[in-house]
């Protein structure tokens, strides 16, 4: 017994049209377009260190540094972007387990042009050996993390 031949139905030309409208698609939408701005990308500058304090900076004009005083700390915010950034808060991991920690900033409130300072409530990490990571929050958000102290030789 001999199979018949199939022909295409008008549904699978149909599909295989589609399919090739959207290749042709994709394709145009990815090259061709108006080319990037000029000069070299926007990078974050290389991490400053410091042998007794937790730094932040960034690439927009954000520089904090977090030093521990005994049972507290000491936030110093420098805010050169040009505009007000919401108010400040710390996020710290606990190096033992990767507990989350909120340390408390003492009267947070926005950051203005130029430099803060601000008293900061540490939580319930005993003690600066077991801070594992610090993270920067604006208004909530995750800036991202500071660089911890160095030692004079890194440093």
């Amino acid at each position: 017994m001999r199979l018949p031949i199939r022909r295409p139905s008008r549904s699978s030309l149909r599909w295989a049209s589609a399919a090739s409208l959207v290749a042709v698609t994709l394709a145009a939408c990815t090259g061709g377009g108006e080319p990037g701005p000029s000069g070299a990308p926007r990078t974050s500058p290389p991490p400053i260190t410091s042998t007794v304090s937790y730094v932040y900076t960034d690439a927009a004009g954000i520089e904090a540094r977090v030093t521990i005083e005994g049972d507290g700390a000491v936030m110093t915010f420098t805010n050169d972007t040009g505009a007000e950034l919401p108010e400040p808060g710390l996020l710290v991991l606990d190096a033992r387990d990767g507990t989350p920690t909120n340390w408390g900033v003492a009267d947070a409130r926005p950051v203005p042009e130029g430099e803060s300072e601000w008293q900061v409530e540490r939580g319930p990490v005993p003690e600066p050996k077991h801070i594992g990571l610090v993270v920067l929050l604006l208004g909530g958000e995750d800036y991202g993390a500071f660089v911890p102290p160095q030692s004079e030789a890194a440093a």
